[in-house]
């Protein structure tokens, strides 16, 4: 009898901790379902309006979306997926700077080291920028010195990078280079004495089981490789049909760009990073949290690879993007909260771009829903081109006039009416600018961008009082704008 009652009591504390289990997965699971339904059910329009690539989303370290949508290849009808491969461009930058860190943790450089200890006759007015200089975007060098398929030799991509004009002393300001990055690329090599690519494989993409990742070293399956296309859905190619210098792209882009990725890859890259598989808690406080400038602050900056800065939550986000105008790439992660979110796409398009900002919003704020924008398709530009050139010719009631006859299977593109205002701003058009601000916001009444790009007209134009107004307005719409709730501050000060 004791051990029949004994069994007994075994599986009701068996039994009893499997319902608990239940119940707890159960809320669990409720809660991320219904995160998932709404995350999923956004991409899912967004898809139906023209995005393709893929989303991955993950929270508290659970992968809740990792899908791919639209297609990588049209001809074909192959669809996007979580293991497609895509152009990362300029999110290369973070390996570019993780491996320098990697080397400085192995006592091989020093990010205060200067760039004559690895280049000869470096001229005068570069002798002073050091590693961290070029890591911060803080050098004074100029962005770019050609395409980036364009072939150039080591000695020749060094002679028109060190012969250009600084923008400013170096260590002063900040301005976007890419050539720096490529000089660190050419350091790991010099330091490694192995080639960038193989070195970032050994040090960062292989203890992270990263095999999808890099130039050419991984046997990428070419079927899974997206092909990349323009607004206007014209080819323009996959980034292995290039003009490469054998296993990797020329100087222009090697080291700061061009790089090959998947979601998963990526995925497992933040989670490499969260660890200290990589880099021990010192390095990626510099990672992160590098020595400032003095004109800098911790709320915003430029950190290793890492665009760095605090949450309305207090919280801390660390961002970076990558574009050619083709491939698009964007990688937020909120280290603090334990939120990543990576999208990969293969057409590159203005109405996408905020993507992942806005799934984030959708998490933070569950009554967030974010805009469905109007399908960029030849019959909706043709018409925007159309109301542009009547607001142009004829005025804003004239264009009115027109949009309220259009046929009901035709609308405005509100990213082409914003764009085309600030480029009227640009070129010193601004009464034509403010027209075509006006006539979006007639088309899109309740659109939070629309009103915002408003709102921004009236600041460029001076009056600080109507830009006050539909900067509001724009918020009552879309209350978690960091821009428009930012510039609101400023105008009530």
């Amino acid at each position: 009898m004791t051990a029949v009652t004994n069994k007994m009591k075994q599986i009701s504390t068996i039994v009893l901790v499997l319902i608990l289990f239940i119940l707890t997965s159960c809320g669990q699971t409720k809660a991320d379902n219904e995160t998932y339904t709404r995350i999923d059910s956004y991409l899912s329009e967004l898809e139906k309006v023209g995005f393709n690539g893929a989303v991955l989303v993950c929270l508290d370290g659970d992968i809740i979306v990792s899908k791919g949508y639209g297609f990588s290849n049209i001809e074909k009808q192959i669809n996007n997926s979580s293991v497609t491969i895509f152009d990362i461009g300029s999110i290369t930058k973070q390996f570019t700077a993780t491996a320098i860190l990697k080397l400085e943790m192995q006592s091989k450089l020093s990010t205060e080291d200067k760039l004559s200890k690895y280049f000869a006759h470096i001229p005068k007015d570069k002798e002073s920028i050091t590693i961290h200089d070029l890591l911060r975007h803080q050098s004074g060098l100029i962005s770019n010195v050609g395409g980036d398929y364009e072939k150039i030799s080591d000695e020749e991509f060094l002679k028109k990078v060190f012969s250009s004009k600084l923008q400013f002393e170096a260590g002063k300001a900040f301005s976007y280079s890419n050539v720096g990055y490529s000089l660190l690329a050419m350091i790991i090599e010099k330091v490694s004495g192995q080639e960038y690519e193989a070195y970032l494989y050994d040090v960062l993409w292989k203890p992270a089981k990263m095999e999808m990742t890099g130039y050419s070293r991984p046997n990428f399956d070419t079927n899974l490789i997206a092909v990349g296309y323009d607004r206007n859905d014209s080819v323009w190619g996959k980034p292995t049909e290039k003009d490469w210098n054998n296993t990797s792209p020329y100087w222009h882009l090697k080291g700061n760009g061009g790089v090959l990725s998947t979601i998963e890859d990526l995925h497992k890259w933040d989670a490499a990073l969260k660890s200290d598989l990589i880099l021990s808690k010192e390095a990626k406080q510099k990672l992160y949290h590098p020595k400032l400038r003095d004109d800098e602050s911790e709320n915003s900056i430029y950190g290793y690879g890492w665009d760095v800065s605090r949450t309305d939550r207090a919280t801390t986000q660390v961002w970076h993007n990558g574009t050619n105008r083709i491939f698009y790439a964007d990688f937020l992660r909120y280290i603090d909260e334990n939120v990543t979110l990576i999208m990969l796409t293969n057409k590159s398009h203005p109405n996408f771009e905020n993507l992942c900002f806005d799934i984030s919003k959708m998490i933070f704020h569950p009554t967030y829903q974010p805009e469905i924008p109007t399908p960029d398709n030849s019959k909706n530009r043709n018409f925007t081109n159309l109301i542009l050139r009547t607001v142009d010719d004829f005025g804003l009631e004239k264009a009115k006039a027109a949009f309220n006859k259009r046929d009901e299977n035709v609308n405005l593109l509100e990213f082409m009416m914003r764009d085309a205002g600030f480029d009227h701003i640009d070129n010193n058009q601004p009464n034509v600018a403010m027209l075509i601000f006006e006539m979006n916001v007639y088309a899109y009444p309740k659109s939070a961008k629309a009103l915002q790009g408003l709102g921004e007209g009236y600041m460029e134009t001076g009056n600080k009082e109507m830009a006050l107004k539909y900067f509001k307005q724009s918020l009552r719409i879309n209350p978690y704008s960091d821009f428009v709730n930012e510039m609101v501050k400023e105008l009530e000060k």
